[in-house]
């Protein structure tokens, strides 16, 4: 076990060890003692038991070798060692190697849930994309991956069900450090294992589909992302809101790049984002195993998208150059509905979105030929991209930058960006 899942359950506290005080606390519950009653077994008032219950870390040793053999806490957890504990006791060494064959049981018994721990701060940590964690949660996988392999049968399917999700997360987690062909790889496992169970569950099939069509389409490869998009869409009917959500808001992104002039498709598209919007509004988007977000920010983000794409009609960034150095094209009437629905979206904006909301506002600059605030919101999208370790977005930047020096390249805030991205 690595320190992450070691310490899974406790807040961190000093020296790389957990918050001593949880530790204490937690073992006290276990024991089934309140801290009245524990106060009185050590000899102490109610308040010294608070009081090491609040501590982050406990700088009395003696106290902290009563306390792990009063409660059997693994000692590590106290910054111990197994010898400062026990000495020369041996009835002492009898008691805690029995502990520890039970303490060893429960963690077994708990690997499952640590696991499933360990994925979800992969998804909500604010370190989540860092080298430090991404190499981390590589290092959980390849252990799942070995546990899979032993699992009993009788648990085989659940362990396997985890290690699918797993693979998604790593498909996100390769995209993001610009890795497409690995997310692939991983997404297709992510498939493959989904339709291995024995029992279908069609939000793990769905979120796997939606996942691929994501890298798909980041790969412009428009056609298949379609048809794992119509794949998503039939699981998402059997599904919970946030597949959904996101079902419905993938399709409609995935047919705006093929809508060309065709008014039916766009407006397929719109209707698409309406009942996203709707299951939204109808609060019928609780948060699931899948990890897909779905908020209102999204909807209204993914709408000013698809708004602006379809006011100066591009299939490519190469198309859109082309456009916007016509002196005679202007944008049309939709990169104004694209501005309001952003607006709209910055009013649901959570931290974590603050970045792809940037990278958005550049680019409708961008097609209205505001070329300066284009490149001061790329700026700010890059140092977003920098802080939360998204090499995506600093991809994405670099995108905006490389069509707006082909526009202006002697604009001194195009200039800027350059020296920003350190490509000058």
């Amino acid at each position: 076990m690595t320190a992450l899942s070691r310490y899974a359950h406790y807040s961190p506290g000093e020296y790389g060890l957990p918050h001593m005080g949880e530790v204490i606390a937690d073992h006290r519950k276990r024991k089934g003692h309140s801290q009245e009653k524990f106060a009185i077994i050590c000899g102490v008032e109610k308040q010294t038991v608070v009081y090491w219950e609040n501590q982050k870390y406990l700088a009395d040793m003696k106290r902290r070798i009563f306390l792990c053999k009063t409660l059997s806490i693994p000692p590590a957890f106290l910054g111990l060692t197994w010898r400062s504990v026990i000495a020369d006791d041996q009835a002492a060494t009898s008691r805690y190697l029995h502990d520890f064959e039970q303490m060893a049981q429960r963690l077994q018994e708990n690997a499952y849930g640590l696991y499933e721990d360990i994925l979800a701060l992969a998804y909500t940590g604010p370190d989540r994309h860092s080298s430090a964690a991404t190499y981390k949660f590589f290092q959980h996988q390849h252990e799942l991956e070995e546990l899979v392999k032993q699992a009993p049968e009788s648990e085989k399917e659940s362990w396997i069900d985890l290690l699918c999700r797993y693979y998604q997360r790593a498909a996100i987690i390769s995209v993001n450090h610009n890795q497409n062909d690995q997310a692939l790889s991983y997404i297709n496992r992510a498939v493959g294992m989904a339709f291995s169970l024995e029992l279908e569950d069609v939000e793990l099939i769905g979120s796997a589909f939606y996942r691929r069509s994501r890298i798909h389409l980041i790969r412009s490869h428009y056609d298949v992302a379609e048809l794992d998009s119509q794949a998503t869409l039939a699981k998402a009917e059997h599904a919970r809101g946030p597949l959904k959500v996101n079902a419905y808001l993938n399709a409609a992104e995935i047919h705006a790049l093929l809508a060309g002039n065709e008014e039916k498709t766009k407006t397929q598209c719109r209707k698409w984002q309406e009942q996203a919007a709707n299951l939204l509004y109808a609060g019928k988007a609780q948060e699931d195993e899948t990890f897909l977000w779905s908020d209102l920010y999204c909807v209204h983000h993914e709408r000013a998208k698809t708004l602006a794409r379809f006011s100066m009609f591009h299939t490519n960034d190469d198309e859109l150059v082309a456009l916007l150095k016509d002196p005679y094209v202007r944008a049309n009437d939709y990169l104004n509905d694209a501005q309001e629905a952003l607006e709209i979206a910055k009013t649901h904006m959570a931290p974590r979105a603050r970045m792809d909301y940037a990278i958005t506002q550049a680019r409708v600059y961008l097609i209205g030929k505001e070329f300066e605030e284009s490149a001061r919101e790329a700026k700010s999208a890059l140092q977003l991209a920098r802080a939360t370790h998204s090499q995506k977005g600093i991809e994405h930047v670099r995108t905006i930058f490389t069509m707006l020096n082909t526009l202006v390249p002697e604009n001194p805030y195009v200039l800027h960006l350059e020296v920003e991205l350190g490509t000058f």
